[in-house]
């Protein structure tokens, strides 16, 4: 009896293991997705391409800097999407190079959060750091972009990590 009691609840935990195995696998590939969506959106920004950069974002998206202003005060600043993006599609002597690192994403169901720090760079000049906090959803078309939000420092840069994150593209 004992031995009848012990098989079966050997199976009751391995289909219990299988079945979180099965549920991990989408995850772990949304989360790659989700990832992939962002990067896309700074490799057309290496490139100077507003094309790439435009097809990762919702056509709604929008773009929030939080940071003190020249009066001190701390609130968010928006700049326009379309801005952005034509910004991005400017003829640039060097590279816009936005290198991130520490990537974390959650996903629930068809909305995801990807938080990361990084580094900014004009070709090799660093020019400032933060964290960017994307919210992304899926769409028909794959993950895209909704919200952009950062934070914009010059001090307290971890530039080793910038240096390590320097090249990576979509993983």
């Amino acid at each position: 009896m004992r031995a009848l009691l012990l098989s079966f609840f050997c199976l009751l935990v391995s289909g219990f293991a299988m079945a979180q195995a099965k549920k991990a696998a989408p995850a772990v590939a949304d989360a790659k997705a989700v990832e992939a969506a962002v990067v896309r959106l700074f490799d057309g920004m290496r490139a100077g391409d507003s094309t790439m950069a435009r097809s990762v974002l919702a056509a709604n998206a929008r773009l929030l800097s939080v940071g003190a202003g020249k009066d001190g005060i701390v609130m968010p600043r928006e700049t326009p999407i379309n801005k952005f993006v034509e910004m991005i599609g400017q003829n640039h002597p060097q590279a816009l190079d936005e290198r991130i690192w520490n990537v974390k994403v959650n996903v629930d169901g068809d909305l995801a959060t990807l938080w990361c720090d990084y580094a900014f760079y004009v070709g090799d000049t660093f020019s400032h750091c933060g964290a960017d906090a994307f919210q992304l959803y899926r769409s028909p078309q794959g993950w895209k972009i909704f919200v952009i939000s950062d934070t914009r420092r010059k001090e307290g840069c971890d530039l080793k990590a910038a240096q390590a994150a320097k090249g990576k593209t979509t993983p």
